[in-house]
Parts: C-alpha cells; sequence; structure tokens
C-alpha cells in the first residue's frame, strides 16, 4: 500500500517543515504564556525528533534499525502528551495545568520511554528480529509487547481529548476566528493515525501515512501562524473579551487595522466580509474620525458635525454616518441607529497592542428619551435634570407656570440659584452624594420664583444612574406651599387648644369648687355639673395632647412586642380598677413587631368594654393568638354591653368624621391610629344578642419587618426638619411648643 509513497523523502520534508514551524513559532508566540510557547515549540521539535529517527530507521541497516528505532521513540512517545498540554493551554485552561497535573502527565511518556529504550532485555515493548519492507526498504520489522499497545490507547484517548477541546472552543468563538482553530484540529487528528494504524496492524511498529500527514499538518499550521495570526490573541482571550461586552466591540492595533470585531459589530455596523485585517478606517463609518477619537486626537470641528443633517461620511453600505460630541466619547448616527462610541485600553490578556472601540447602541434610549419628554411635558411637577457641577441643562415647561421661569432663563443656571440661601448648602451635598448613582433623596426647601415669589418645595433628587434615559442628576420640585401652611396652621391651633384650653379650665374649675362650698343646697347641683363639665374638658385636652405626643412624636423604631404578655398585664392592672368587671382570657404565646403604644391600645379597649357596658357585671372575652384563615395575629376583645352604634362603626370604618356622624370621644380613634402604625387593621363587629367584637390583627413577624424595611427605605428622607430656617424667613417656619 505503501510502496507508491517517497516514504524517506516525506520523513525529512516533515522534519524541515516542523522545524520551520517550531522556529516561527518560537517568534509569534513570544507575547504568550510560557506554557503555550514551550509547549508548542517542543512538540515541533519532537516531531522533529520523530522524522530524523524514522528516516535513520527506514535507511539504516537492519542491524543497527534499533538504535534508529530507539531515537524515533523519543520523539513519538511524548509528541501526544506535549500536544495536550499546547492545547489545554490554548483553549484557556491553564488553571488546570498545575504542578501536580504536568507531573502527571509526565508520568506515562517517562516510563514509557524507559521501558522503550530497554526493550531488547525484557521485550514488553517490542520484541523480535523479523526482516521485511517498510515501504520499499528492507528493515527490522518488531514485534509489539503489552505495553506497546498501552502506550497505543493511552495515546490514542489522550488526542481525542485534546481534539473535543478544541471543537468545543470552536462552538464558542466568534466565527471570524474558525481558521485558527480549523488549523489546530487538523493537527490534532494527526496523532490519531499512528494508533490507528498500529491497533489494525499490530504486526508493525512503523507509520505509513503518518509523514504524509505530518508533513500536510505543519504546512496548515505555517499557513495558520503566517495567514491567519494563530498566536496573535488566543481564542479563549478572544472570548473573554467579547463574552463581556454585550455592545459591539472592533479592536484596531496600532497599524490602523481590524484584529477583532464581534458579531454584534459586524450586523450593526454592517461590516463588510472579510473583516479581520482589513483598514478600519476603510470599513468603518466615520472611520478617519474614529481613529483619530481612538488616538486621542482633537477631532477638526468641521468633521463633527452637531446638527443631524450635516456633512457625513460616506460608508461601504452606502449610507451615511455623522459624529456630534457626547460627554461619553462620541455620538455617532446612521440612517436608522444611534451610537455611543467610546474608546477602552486593551485587557492585558489579548496581548494585542491596540484600543478597543465599544459601540453602544442609544438608539431605543433615544426614543424612551423622547417619551419620557413627552410625558415630563404633561406633568405639573417641574423636572430639572442637572449636571455634576450643579448647571441646569434641561427644565421642563411646567418651569414656566410653576415657577415663573422661561426654560430658556433656567437652562444653563446654576440650580442652587433658585433656593433660600440658608438651604443651597443641604442641596449641594444632596447633588454631590447622588451622582453617579441610583439613589433617591427626598427633601423641603424654599425656592425663589420668577416673580419674586418665595413657596414652600418638595424635592427629589435622583443619582444619574436612576433612569436610562439621562447622564445627569434629576431634580423633581413640587409646590406644596399650601400643605405646609396648613400643616403650620393645625401645629399652631393644636397648641393652643391643649395649652389654653387647659389653662382656662383649670380656673373654671377652681372656681366651681369654690362655689359648690359656698352655694346652698339648691344651687350646688348646678355648680357640680359646671365642675364636672369643667374637667371634663380639661381631661380631653390632656388626652390630646397625650395622644398628639405618642403618635407625632415618637420615632419607629419596632421591636418584637409578646403580645399575650402585654394582656395578661393590662389586664391585671384593670381588675385592681374595676374589681367587679369578669374578664376572661385565652391567650397563645404570640409576638407582633411594633412599639410599645401597642400597650395603650390593649388598655384603651378593656377599659372601653367595661366602662361604656349597661350590665351590672360587666364580662370580658379576651382571645390572642394565630388565626389558621387569615395568617394573622389577632387580637379579640368581646364584651356583653350594649354594642357600638352603627354610625360611629362606620366612622372608624371610614376614617372620616362628619357633623351627623362621629364617635364620642378619642380610644376608638387611639386604637385605630395605633395598630395601623404597624401595619395592623382594626375590626368591629355588634353580636347578634348583646354586645360587641373588636378585632386587631397584625402581619406575621417576618413579613411585619420586611414591610416595615420597605416603608422606611421608602420614606427616607421625607421628615427634613426646617427648625434652621427661622430668621426672617419668606416662609415661616414654626416650632411646635412641648406643652
Amino acid at each position: 500500500m505503501y510502496l507508491m509513497l517517497p516514504i524517506v523523502e516525506l520523513a525529512i520534508l516533515s522534519g524541515l517543515l516542523s522545524a520551520a514551524v517550531a522556529t516561527v513559532g518560537y517568534w509569534r508566540c513570544q507575547s504568550q504564556s510560557r506554557l503555550v510557547r514551550y509547549s508548542f515549540i517542543s512538540t515541533m521539535f519532537a516531531g522533529v525528533v520523530w522524522a530524523g529517527g524514522f528516516a535513520a530507521y527506514l535507511l539504516a541497516d537492519p542491524a543497527y534499525s534499533y538504535h534508529a528505532l530507539t531515537v524515533m521513540w523519543i520523539g513519538a512517545i511524548p509528541y501526544v502528551s506535549l500536544w495536550f498540554v499546547f492545547v489545554l493551554a490554548y483553549t484557556g485552561h491553564d488553571e488546570l495545568l498545575g504542578r501536580s497535573t504536568l507531573g502527571v502527565l509526565a508520568i506515562e511518556p517517562a516510563v514509557m520511554l524507559g521501558v522503550a529504550i530497554t526493550t531488547t532485555s525484557h521485550g514488553l515493548f517490542v520484541s523480535g528480529q523479523t526482516v521485511g519492507l517498510v515501504g520499499r526498504f528492507e528493515s527490522v520489522v518488531p514485534e509489539v509487547g503489552p505495553l506497546f499497545v498501552f502506550h497505543l490507547v493511552y495515546a490514542f484517548l489522550l488526542a481525542n481529548i485534546a481534539l473535543l477541546l478544541v471543537v468545543r472552543t470552536l462552538g464558542d468563538t466568534d466565527p471570524a476566528y474558525h481558521p485558527q482553530l480549523l488549523a489546530i484540529v487538523v493537527v490534532g487528528g494527526v496523532p490519531l493515525v499512528g494508533p490507528l494504524e498500529q491497533l489494525f496492524e499490530l504486526s508493525s511498529a512503523t507509520f505509513g501515512l503518518t509523514p504524509l500527514l505530518f508533513s500536510v499538518s505543519n504546512i496548515v499550521l505555517l499557513v495558520a501562524i503566517g495567514r491567519y495570526r494563530l498566536f496573535d490573541m488566543l481564542p479563549t482571550a478572544r472570548n473573554r473579551v467579547l463574552s463581556t461586552m454585550e455592545d459591539g466591540v472592533v479592536l484596531i492595533d496600532d497599524e490602523g487595522r481590524i484584529r477583532i470585531a464581534n458579531t454584534a459589530a459586524r450586523q450593526q455596523l454592517s461590516l463588510p466580509e472579510p473583516v479581520i485585517g482589513r483598514e478600519a478606517a476603510s470599513v468603518l463609518p466615520c472611520g478617519r474620525q474614529l481613529l483619530q477619537f481612538c488616538s486621542n486626537e482633537e477631532l477638526p470641528e468641521n468633521l463633527l458635525s452637531t446638527r443631524p443633517d450635516g456633512g457625513g461620511e460616506l460608508h461601504t453600505d452606502r449610507t451615511t454616518g455623522q459624529l456630534r460630541p457626547h460627554p461619553s466619547g462620541v455620538e455617532l448616527l446612521l440612517e436608522s441607529t444611534q451610537f455611543i462610541v467610546t474608546t477602552e485600553p486593551v485587557p492585558v490578556e489579548t496581548a494585542v497592542e491596540g484600543q478597543l472601540l465599544v459601540f453602544r447602541d442609544v438608539t431605543t434610549q433615544r426614543e424612551q428619551e423622547l417619551e419620557l419628554q413627552a410625558v415630563i411635558e404633561h406633568t405639573s411637577d417641574v423636572v430639572l435634570i442637572v449636571e455634576p457641577d450643579g448647571e441646569i441643562s434641561y427644565a421642563s415647561p411646567s418651569a414656566e407656570t410653576e415657577l415663573k421661569y422661561t426654560q430658556l432663563e433656567l437652562v444653563g443656571r446654576d440650580v442652587t440659584t433658585l433656593f433660600h440661601p440658608d438651604d443651597t448648602g443641604s442641596l449641594s451635598t444632596e447633588l454631590e452624594a447622588v451622582t453617579g448613582t441610583d439613589e433617591v433623596v427626598h427633601s423641603q426647601y424654599r425656592l425663589k420664583t420668577g416673580d419674586g415669589d418665595w413657596r414652600m418645595v418638595e424635592t427629589t433628587v435622583r443619582g444619574s444612574r436612576s433612569t436610562p434615559t439621562t447622564d445627569g442628576v434629576i431634580v423633581t420640585t413640587r409646590d406644596i406651599t399650601e400643605r405646609y401652611r396648613h400643616q403650620q396652621r393645625r401645629r399652631v391651633m393644636n397648641r393652643v387648644l391643649r395649652h389654653d384650653l387647659r389653662n382656662d379650665m383649670n380656673v373654671v374649675v377652681g372656681h366651681a369648687e369654690i362655689l359648690v362650698e359656698t352655694l346652698d343646697e339648691n344651687q350646688v347641683r348646678h355648680a357640680k355639673t359646671i365642675e364636672q363639665k369643667a374637667s371634663n374638658l380639661v381631661q380631653l385636652g390632656e388626652k390630646v395632647r397625650k395622644i398628639d405626643q405618642r403618635l407625632h412624636g415618637r420615632k419607629r423604631e419596632f421591636q418584637r412586642i409578646e403580645l399575650s404578655r402585654v394582656v395578661r398585664q393590662e389586664v391585671q392592672s384593670i381588675h385592681k380598677t374595676y374589681p367587679n368587671a369578669s374578664i376572661r382570657t385565652r391567650l397563645e404565646d404570640v409576638s407582633i413587631w411594633g412599639d410599645t403604644l401597642i400597650r395603650t391600645a390593649v388598655t384603651n379597649l378593656i377599659e372601653n368594654a367595661v366602662e361604656h357596658n349597661d350590665r351590672a357585671t360587666p364580662e370580658v372575652d379576651i382571645v390572642a393568638g394565630y388565626a389558621e384563615p387569615t395568617g394573622q395575629i389577632e387580637l379579640t376583645v368581646s364584651d356583653n354591653g350594649a354594642g357600638i352604634p352603627e354610625a360611629e362603626r362606620r366612622v372608624i370604618t371610614s376614617g372620616v368624621e362628619t357633623p351627623l356622624e362621629h364617635i364620642s370621644g378619642l380610644g376608638l380613634w387611639l386604637v385605630k391610629w395605633i395598630v395601623e402604625g404597624m401595619d395592623g387593621e382594626l375590626t368591629i363587629k355588634n353580636k347578634e344578642t348583646h354586645g360587641s367584637v373588636v378585632t386587631l390583627s397584625f402581619p406575621p413577624i417576618e413579613q411585619a419587618i420586611e414591610n416595615t424595611e420597605d416603608t422606611m427605605n421608602t420614606a427616607s428622607g421625607l421628615n427634613s426638619t426646617l427648625a434652621s430656617r427661622e430668621e426672617s424667613n419668606p416662609i415661616q417656619t414654626t416650632t411646635r411648643s412641648t406643652d
């Protein structure tokens, strides 16, 4: 079969080609890791040794054939192991090639070499002295031994694993780089031929087709190194670069040639094929200007058009591209798409000098900006976009109606000049804090309108990363002057009612007590009535003061509250005050997430059930536990009294009092406010026979903790104080009395 092949000439040619590949590869893979360089060059030199030994084996006298075979085995036995190490390094599995792995891989070739060199003494590798024809040459044809078969099987499996690694990398790599990997596949297939040939012809230890295939594979390697830049950048390095880039990526070397163009860049920019190795200036839209941009050169003003209809540069697909400035780089406008183009240094692992051009498609973003602008133009809130230096770059049309400024008057102005001098420091701090983040800060500030009026506004400052449609900080203002003044008036009136009413009623009570002591028996009844009503008003004012302090002056520092324990303690206390009342409890050990105000709510419920009971012996049943149907923690207080009127139940359910429907007293209101402040719910029902049932429902403690954290995060900054803004302010602030 092999008689027609010039087998010696092919062996010598394959050796020379291997030496050439080793030499060229040594110079071209200088920038690669030591594993890549040394494993590749060692593999090629093993091929040189094998080719030289095989040629000597064919030409030598049969008496010296074993000496030539020994030289051939020195090159052939470690060849597959060296190639396997190279493939692992080339495909990016360097982490597997530690000292222990390399040591394990060296065991088989080292043992086999020792066995092959000493085979004449034991015959485990090859044996026999049969003389026969190898090609057209008469040589010793040894018989294979068991360890020779083992080596063939081992080499066959190892070569297949290496081939699979390359094929896998081929599937994960950009199609532009498939020629390099296909060359590796071709070369990696050659080691499979020898084991297959030997396994099917176990009587011969020679290689017939191998010299021819080695010559072909070496030619393929030379082409891959020279034409397809086999070692310029490894496929895995390319993958690491491209996989981290969702946008179009083009790598331009120092000579202005395209070395990488991922699939996104090829499709979005309509790049011609093949594009690798082409001049970037000739294939990229606005290529000459982009090369200047890569080199950090200042672009000429006449080439950087800021008008949509400005002069552009003709692209290879006959479209026209235009560039215009952008804070992040330059903006490239094609007929149907827009890109933000930025330049980045090439990652170290690519081992290629040059620059990366990243093309981020912002077409959708621009459309979103137009939609956002349409929404902004129809809202009454004023929206400002502020640059990092505080300059306003955009103002919504509502600024003219709400702030009495035109858009032209605001754009280019420092945003802090709109606010009161005492507020500018806090605003500047907020702007600086959110720049480059996605944080949101809420505050209240005083703003001077275009007609000289001062208004109180609620501001929301959103970081530049909170929305993809803008690069600046978004400041939204809403006029809350009337709401603020209403709250201010309410605080003042509450203070007057609590303080002045209490003082005056105390005077009335004092005089009524004197009248009771001095008037005759018929007149005392009227004086006692005055005293009682005045005392009730004093107590009412005191109760309002305490409610306001507890509900509005408290901090929402929630904790785990053992509800059953609180109920037991309050029941014991009320038993002492109302010894005639019958109070029964059925309590599970349950806890809620809240604050100590729950004790006040529990006390009010039990006291109401006893005080407003029309029976001789008030009976109160209290149940606390986990309600299976609702999944809530429930506290139920039921009594045998007259029940709560329907009108009062409607008021407490709707949360609104009217002149015709209102609650007599503040107890139920206090309970409702406390429970709702803990994310709970108050429900009231009357029994069919006699009495009422009041139920407090709370979420499970884990859910309540989560809800509280979400609420506190959302409300962060909403309660900013204005205590430092008192001196001759355009809008007066008021501090509430502690009385």
